[in-house]
C-alpha cells in the first residue's frame, strides 16, 4: 500500500476491529465467548510460554527492570489492584499483544459485569465507579498503542466503559463530536464550577496516553475549561501524525470559538510528550488565536533525525519498543520508513522556528531517553523569547525529578497568567 492511499485513522480502526464483535458488544457472557475473540487456548490445551524478541523475557531480564518497575507503578497509579497487577507481571513471559490483553481483560470483564449489575439495581454511583475500574483495565490492556486487533478491541471497550463512568464526573463531562473531513473529532469538555464563560485549554497527547486516561483537574483548577482530545495517530483521532495534521487542531479551535458558554478568545494549548510537538507547532500556526501554549517533553527537530532514532533501537526504559509506538502513530510500515519520513516533521526544516509564535512554556528533563533534550535549547535559540525549564535530574517530562511537581505548578501558573481576562 503506497503512502497516498493509506486508510484514514477512522477507516483503519473500523477495518482492524472488524469481526471482533466488540464495538457494540454488551457485557453479557463476554468472558464465556472469549475476549475479544478467541484469545484463550482450547479447553485442556497447555499454554506455551512465549518469549520476547531474541529469546528475552522483558519481565525478568535485568536490562528491562527500570522500565518494568516504572510501568507497573504507572498502572497501579491508574487504579490497578496491586496484587493482581504484580501477578500479571510475574506470570507473563513476553509482551505478546494477545497475551497482554487476555491477562488484563480477566480483570476488566468482572468489573464490567459488576458495574452492569449495580446499574440494574439503581446504584449508579457504585456502578460508575466499577465502570471506571473496567475502563482503566481495558486501557492498560490496549497500552501503549493500538497497533494490534486485540488492543484495538480493548480500546473500544475502554471508551465504552469510560463514557458510562463519566456520568459521575464532577464537574460534568460533555462528549463533543466535531465534523471534520467527513469524519469526527471527538473531545471531552469539562467546565469549572462557578465560572461564566471560562477560558478554555486544549489538552492533547501523548502517543500512549489517550483522552480517557487524562486527568484535567489541573486545568479546571486555574478556572479554565478543558477540552481533552487525542493527538494525531492516537485513540479516536481521525488523522495520523503527519506534517500537515495541524488542521485537526485548527478545526477544533474553529469549533470552540462558536461555543457561547466558553471564551475561546482566551485559548490555551497543552501538548504532552510526543504531542508536545503540537504544543510547539500550534503556537506558531495559531499564534494569533492561542494566548499561551505548553510544549511538554515533545519532539521538535532532533528527535526526528536518524541519529536519535537509531539510538532508540536499544532503548529499554520505555519497556515496549518506543519505535513501534512512533511507527504506529506516524502510520509508516517499519523503522526504515520512519527514518525516511520523520525528518519532514521537523519544525526547523518546515521554517516555523523564526516566525511569530504565541507565548510558550517548555519543560523536559535533561536525562530524557525518549525525546531529545536538545529540543528546548533549539527553540530558545530561535524566534521570540520563551519560558523554559530543563530539569537537570529529570527524565522524560521531568519524571523522577525531586521538583517535578514544581514544574507542573509553573505550567499551570503560566497558563493562568496568560488566560486571565
Amino acid at each position: 500500500m503506497t503512502k497516498s492511499n493509506r486508510p484514514s485513522r477512522r477507516e483503519f480502526l473500523e477495518v482492524a476491529t472488524a469481526g471482533t464483535g466488540l464495538a457494540l458488544a454488551g457485557t453479557s457472557n463476554m468472558w464465556a465467548r472469549g475476549f475479544p475473540y478467541a484469545l484463550a487456548p482450547e479447553a485442556g490445551a497447555a499454554e506455551q510460554p512465549q518469549i520476547g524478541a531474541g529469546g528475552v523475557n522483558p519481565f525478568t531480564d535485568p536490562s528491562y527492570a527500570a522500565g518494568a518497575k516504572m510501568r507497573l507503578q504507572e498502572f497501579l497509579g491508574r487504579g490497578a489492584d496491586p496484587t493482581e497487577a504484580k501477578a500479571i507481571f510475574a506470570r507473563l513471559t513476553s509482551l505478546d499483544p494477545e497475551a497482554w490483553v487476555k491477562e488484563w481483560a480477566k480483570l476488566a470483564v468482572p468489573a464490567e459485569h459488576q458495574a452492569a449489575e449495580l446499574e440494574s439495581q439503581g446504584k449508579m454511583q457504585e456502578a460508575n465507579k466499577a465502570y471506571e475500574k473496567a475502563s482503566a483495565y481495558y486501557s492498560i490492556a490496549k497500552f501503549p498503542v493500538i497497533n494490534h486487533p486485540a488492543k484495538q478491541a480493548a480500546y473500544r471497550k475502554c471508551v465504552e466503559n469510560y463514557l458510562k463512568a463519566a456520568r459521575s464526573q464532577d464537574p460534568p463531562m460533555e462528549r463533543v463530536a466535531i465534523p471534520f473531513e467527513g469524519k469526527e473529532i471527538i473531545g471531552y469538555l469539562r467546565k469549572p464550577k462557578g465560572v461564566t464563560r471560562p477560558p478554555v485549554v486544549i489538552a492533547t497527547g501523548g502517543v500512549d496516553v489517550y483522552k480517557e486516561d487524562r486527568n484535567t483537574n489541573d486545568i479546571l483548577g486555574i478556572g479554565a475549561a478543558s477540552f481533552s482530545m487525542d493527538m494525531p495517530g492516537a485513540g479516536e483521532c481521525p488523522v495520523w501524525n503527519t506534517p500537515n495534521a495541524e488542521r485537526l487542531y485548527t478545526a477544533t479551535i474553529d469549533y470552540l470559538l462558536t461555543r457561547q458558554d466558553l471564551d475561546a478568545q482566551r485559548l490555551g494549548f497543552i501538548g504532552r510528550s510526543y504531542a508536545g510537538y503540537w504544543g510547539g507547532k500550534m503556537a506558531y500556526v495559531e499564534s494569533k488565536r492561542i494566548r499561551a501554549s505548553a510544549q511538554l517533553g515533545g519532539p521538535i527537530h532532533y528527535t526526528f533525525q536518524e541519529p536519535w532514532l537509531r539510538g532508540l533501537q536499544s532503548e529499554k526504559t520505555y519497556f515496549w519498543p518506543l519505535l513501534d509506538s512512533m511507527i504506529y502513530s506516524n502510520h509508516v510500515k517499519d523503522y526504515a520508513e520512519l527514518v525516511k519520513t520523520a525528518p519532514a516533521m521537523s519544525l526547523l526544516e518546515q521554517g516555523w522556528l523564526d516566525k511569530p509564535c504565541a507565548p510558550m512554556i517548555m519543560v523536559n528533563g535533561e536525562k530524557d531517553p525518549w525525546i531529545s533534550p536538545q529540543e528546548i535549547p533549539l527553540l530558545l535559540e530561535h524566534g521570540e523569547p520563551k519560558t523554559a525549564r530543563l530539569i537537570a535530574d529529570g527524565a522524560h517530562m521531568g519524571r523522577g525529578s525531586r521538583d517535578n511537581a514544581g514544574s507542573g505548578r509553573a505550567v499551570s501558573e503560566f497558563l493562568r497568567a496568560h488566560l486571565s481576562a
